[in-house]
């Protein structure tokens, strides 16, 4: 008797659970369900506009845009991934975008024109550029108010953090400097002189080298960090006779590292490609055409895709790094430029 009951109750408990579980699966495809976002979200700043292009990805399809304010610059994704925090030139602001909804949370004052951005490790901070006040404003992610301002060589334009979190790096283009700062007591640790206007910067997580772009320059200068010396000079192959000179010498801008750092990517903006090189040999193993003025890259952490802004174009090329080929071309906003991928839940990708 006592078997009986028990195979009886065990019966009803699995029917129990199956008719709970069709009633999920049925609701999940009831009209106005709100569907799980996707795990990997690009941000795309639209410059021109007022919104991030958001991409799926996995998918490679736009998926919406999120309204910040006029002009973004810079963004950069809290180490879990649940804040981005987008530089908004038109109104000199820094505002954070909730990435569950993709709303913005809250808006802060900042000095004059914010470029790109950084985060601490421990997200507490958040270090702004200012192009048009040589300084850096940083702001506490608790009370999200300025709580600092760090005067550093003119127009500083992009800002990161080391792997380790203990230095903040500035790179300011008249200033020709790249600053290093200590990320806890924010002052100044060092200043190098990369030989012209410095654009932005692929920094190893060891910090032992810089591969840096700088005006005037197709192509990139490698940065030994330890000795603050220009140690190499390389540049991409010659433009066509009559190419036109790009806006403020501006020839290379974008460069990223591979997540395994085995590779180094980087833009020829008015060659509308990236070249590849390995590492540390820095051989040219591949050009990979995409569209015009190609601006930034970001890789996903994978490693599989990685993500090149054609801000004349107003797109996105995805590039199959394994095959070196754009594998697609995702239309977005009006000039796009930088980008962020995050992780929903995770930390952001490599940036």
């Amino acid at each position: 008797m006592t078997r009986s009951l028990a195979r009886g109750a065990w019966a009803v408990a699995v029917a129990l659970f199956c008719l709970i579980m069709l009633a999920s699966l049925a609701d999940s495809h009831k009209p106005g369900t709100r569907l799980k976002p996707p795990s990997l979200k690009l941000y795309v700043a639209d410059t021109q506009g007022d919104d991030l292009a958001i991409v799926d990805a996995t998918n490679m399809k736009l998926i919406g845009n999120a309204q910040v304010g006029l002009n973004p610059h810079g963004a950069v994704a809290s180490p879990d991934g649940r804040i981005l925090y987008v530089t908004i030139e038109g109104t000199n602001e820094l505002v954070a975008l909730d990435t569950a909804d993709d709303k913005v949370t809250r808006r802060v004052p900042v000095g004059r024109s914010p470029n790109e951005p950084t985060v601490t490790v421990d997200g507490r901070f958040v270090f702004v550029p200012l192009r048009n006040e040589s300084a850096v404003d940083v702001v506490d992610t608790a009370s999200f108010k300025v709580v600092d301002r760090i005067p550093v060589p003119a127009m500083p334009h992009n800002t990161y953090t080391s792997a380790d979190g203990r230095h903040i790096y500035v790179g300011s283009m008249s200033g020709q400097r790249i600053t290093i700062i200590d990320s806890s007591t924010r002052k100044i640790v060092s200043e190098i002189a990369p030989g012209n206007w410095v654009r932005p910067i692929a920094i190893k997580r060891d910090e032992s080298l810089a591969y840096t772009a700088i005006s005037a320059l197709h192509g990139f200068v490698v940065v030994d960090l330890r000795s603050g010396k220009a140690m190499r000079t390389v540049e991409l192959p010659a433009l066509p006779p009559g190419t036109p000179e790009p806006f403020l010498d501006t020839y290379t801008h974008g460069l990223a590292l591979s997540p395994d750092e085995s590779e180094l990517y980087v833009t020829s903006m008015p060659g509308n490609a990236i070249h590849v090189f390995s590492l540390p040999a820095l051989g040219r193993v591949a050009k990979i055409d995409v569209g015009r003025d190609p601006n930034w890259i970001v890789f996903r952490r994978d490693g599989r895709f990685a993500f090149v802004s054609n801000t004349t174009d107003n797109s996105v090329s995805v590039i199959d790094t394994a095959a070196r080929r754009v594998a697609a071309t995702i239309p977005v906003g009006h000039a796009p430029k930088r980008l962020v991928i995050v992780e929903t839940g995770s930390k952001s990708e490599v940036q």
